[in-house]
């Protein structure tokens, strides 16, 4: 057996194609439905193995940005955040972090982020916040579309600029 992911993603998405499809011919719809949507996740997967550790990466820099903003708007109020800022750049700085903990860094970033806007209740700071965020936001959800794009929802993929991440 081919030890390499991209050429057993190959072999699981030829079967079903050419083997399991043909001979389901007389199933119900929904049956030859979730085939279909089986073998998209399959190529999508296909398509992005080889890209997701930098799409990983780009996005927990991203976060690490924007968390790192709040904590110098919030100042004293940016309880705990500190903390997960350093986390998170030591993660993007050890060569054997795993895509995992870097998912994991991204996540407890944006959880702790979104914490703090829940807890914010001046409205002066509240505003600054959420201005603060959609503007990094940004980045972060065009990045989120184009890593999306083999998808087929994007209606113009053309338009979105090229990501950091597949370069």
């Amino acid at each position: 057996m081919n030890q390499q992911f991209e050429i057993q993603l190959q072999v699981i998405q030829r079967a079903l194609g050419e083997v399991i499809l043909p001979a389901l011919k007389d199933a119900d719809k929904h049956v030859i439905e979730q085939l279909h949507l089986s073998l998209a996740a399959i190529g999508f997967m296909q398509q992005r193995l080889p890209r997701a550790r930098r799409y990983y990466r780009s996005t927990l820099q991203r976060y690490v940005a924007m968390a790192s903003a709040v904590a110098e708007l919030l100042k004293s109020d940016a309880d705990g955040l500190e903390s997960l800022i350093a986390d998170g750049q030591s993660v993007l700085n050890a060569p054997a972090c795993t895509d995992a903990d870097l998912r994991i860094a991204t996540g407890a970033l944006r959880a702790k982020i979104t914490a703090m806007v829940e807890m914010a209740h001046d409205a002066t700071r509240e505003n600054a916040l959420d201005a603060l965020i959609m503007e990094h936001s940004e980045a972060i959800l065009i990045d989120d579309r184009t890593w999306c794009v083999p998808l087929g929802f994007e209606l113009r993929p053309q338009d979105l600029p090229r990501p950091v991440w597949d370069h």
